[in-house]
């Protein structure tokens, strides 16, 4: 028996992601360095630190407006998974050791699985945009 269940993880995620606001972005950036730390400190979340980075520089150039080619509804996961981990009282408490942090990867290992897509068209747009900058240079 799975203590929580990807179908509920997938409840977390249509539910945030419908009612996510700006400010609910601005919030989940605001408190960056709080999810990351908790993100490094879990045994169950640290093998995501490289995606949970990629997120927030997602919302940065999002709420910067340098990057808007990613759906409403995929920033609405993208911030309802983070802010999920930044909850200490969620689905699974998170000081029951070893357990406390499953809840939270579940449901951000299927907001990445869900926003895959995006994640690459992203990235994509930022090797591009690294290329960019880095060929200016050399011309200067």
């Amino acid at each position: 028996m799975q203590i929580f269940s990807t179908k509920r993880a997938q409840k977390v995620l249509d539910s945030g992601a419908a009612d996510v606001t700006e400010s609910q972005i601005d919030l989940a950036l605001s408190n960056r360095q709080r999810i990351l730390n908790k993100v490094l400190h879990s045994v169950s979340l640290s093998p995501y630190i490289e995606q949970v980075k990629t997120l927030f520089s997602l919302l940065q150039d999002y709420v910067k407006g340098e990057y808007r080619e990613i759906p409403w509804w995929s920033l609405g996961s993208i911030v309802t998974a983070l802010l999920y981990i930044l909850l200490p009282f969620d689905a699974m408490p998170d000081f029951i050791p070893i357990a406390g942090f499953l809840d939270d990867a579940v449901v951000l290992k299927l907001c990445l699985d869900m926003i895959t897509k995006d994640l690459v068209t992203y990235t994509q747009f930022k090797a591009q945009e690294t290329s960019k900058t880095s060929e200016a240079g050399n011309q200067g």
